[in-house]
């Protein structure tokens, strides 16, 4: 088992390449209301300080532009049956264009901020990967990062139990994954 970093500690160590799980980047972007999610904000900042590096992918990318839109989403337009069952008046509706813009910019500064790197996935080793995620215990983006940590040695910041025993030195504030 790799070693598991509270976050609240603040960071340990140097040198080494960070990746962001995407629920984390959703909290430091603030659309977390749980108030463990702060620390995450914390530690992101005393990476940026560090001479440590953030790696960001493809997939986290792209799953926190979909989740965020999508929760964005609800959260304006949920209580209008009208604006769920047409699409063009919804994407022509200004409030919801302007939250989108604003989705995107945060996912240009994470490419402005962050060491971007494709997906560290063959073709050979995806079909693996979906089927794993078919079973049920981690959703495929997870495996992705997963992988993508352990080709490349990066530390993993996230507070998703589903990284306890995968090899992947662990940064989280999770109860569940620190040592007791």
């Amino acid at each position: 088992m790799k070693k598991i970093h509270d976050v609240r500690a603040g960071c340990k160590f140097s040198k080494r390449k960070v990746f962001f799980d995407t629920n984390v980047w959703i909290a430091i972007d603030g659309n977390d209301p749980r108030p463990t999610s702060a620390c995450y904000s914390d530690f992101y900042g005393e990476i940026c300080k560090s001479d440590n590096v953030i790696v960001i992918n493809d997939y986290v990318i792209g799953e926190f532009f979909n989740r965020t839109c999508k929760t964005n989403y609800k959260l304006m337009f949920d209580d209008d049956p009208e604006m769920r069952q047409f699409k063009s008046r919804r994407s022509a509706n200004r409030d919801f264009r302007l939250m989108v813009e604003s989705v995107r910019d945060t996912c240009l500064n994470f490419l402005d901020d962050c060491e971007y790197e494709p997906a560290a996935v063959d073709r050979g080793s995806y079909q693996s990967i979906v089927e794993e995620a078919g079973k049920g215990e981690m959703d495929l983006t997870d495996i992705v990062v997963r992988e993508h940590c352990l080709a490349k040695g990066y530390v993993l910041v996230s507070h998703d139990a589903d990284f306890i025993n995968c090899g992947i030195e662990l940064v989280t504030a999770n109860r569940k994954l620190l040592p007791k």
